[in-house]
Formats: structure tokens, C-alpha cells, sequence
């Protein structure tokens, strides 16, 4: 009698604890992958996010600046000169961080209205000796004449 008990053992061999092992692993590498792929995506969108948050802002500044009354179409330049631009060849850059930049380029008259300013803001990142624009805004901005 005992030994019948004997050649019937109900355990797990070695081979099959390493084969979930193994399929467990799979499935454990599967997830992660996924969750890294979904930090860096919102890594991405956080930064998309941010930089036109940037440009809006300063776009609502130079906006702004058309309401004063003070600036007219002959002198806008100053009105960007105030905002902390700085003017390179026939557009005008600005400074957020070590790694980013304002790129603002002007274009007027914009179809025969001499009193519209055609204005795009783009926010650009400078990575190892490579600019990515970031974000883009463009508004039709009207002077003072």
C-alpha cells in the first residue's frame, strides 16, 4: 500500500515552475514597456503644453502692448524691444532658459492693410546643436496708425 502512495505524487515539477517563470516574465516585460512608453509620452505632451502655454502668454503681451495707445504701426518695434526681445537680422529672439528660445518674426503689411502686423511666436528648444520648434502661434495683431 504505501508503495502505491509513493508513485502517486501530486506536485509541480521543475519544469513547470520555470515555464511560469518564463511566461510570467513575458507578460511582466510586456507592462513594462507599456508604462515606460506612456511616461515618455507624457513626458512629450507636458512639454508641448508648457511651450505654447509660453507663446500664448506672450502673445497676449504684444497684444497688449497694440491696446496701450502708445505704440502706432511706425514704432512697433519698440513696443517689442519693451517685451525683452532683441532684434537679429529680420526677426527678434528672446530668452527663457539655458535650453529654450523665443523666436518672434514680424511681417507687415500684411495684404495691403498698412496697419496690420502679421506676428508668429515660436518657441524653439535648442538640443546638442539641433533647434526643435516646440510651439507655434500667429496673430494678426492691428497698430495704432
Amino acid at each position: 500500500m504505501k508503495l502505491s502512495n509513493m508513485n502517486n505524487e501530486s506536485g509541480i515539477s521543475l519544469i513547470e515552475v520555470v515555464a511560469s517563470v518564463v511566461i510570467l516574465t513575458i507578460i511582466l516585460l510586456g507592462f513594462f514597456g507599456m508604462f515606460l512608453q506612456s511616461a515618455k509620452t507624457t513626458q512629450t505632451s507636458e512639454e508641448i503644453v508648457d511651450a505654447t502655454y509660453i507663446a500664448q502668454k506672450n502673445m497676449e503681451e504684444l497684444y497688449l502692448q497694440t491696446k496701450n495707445g502708445v505704440y502706432s504701426i511706425n514704432n512697433y518695434e519698440d513696443a517689442i524691444s519693451n517685451l525683452g526681445y532683441t532684434k537679429i537680422d529680420d526677426y527678434y529672439t528672446k530668452t527663457i532658459d539655458s535650453k529654450n528660445y523665443i523666436k518672434l518674426t514680424v511681417q507687415t503689411p500684411v495684404n495691403g492693410y498698412n496697419h496690420l502686423t502679421r506676428v508668429v511666436i515660436y518657441v524653439i528648444e535648442v538640443n546638442e546643436s539641433k533647434e526643435v520648434i516646440k510651439a507655434q502661434m500667429e496673430n494678426t495683431l492691428q497698430w495704432r496708425e
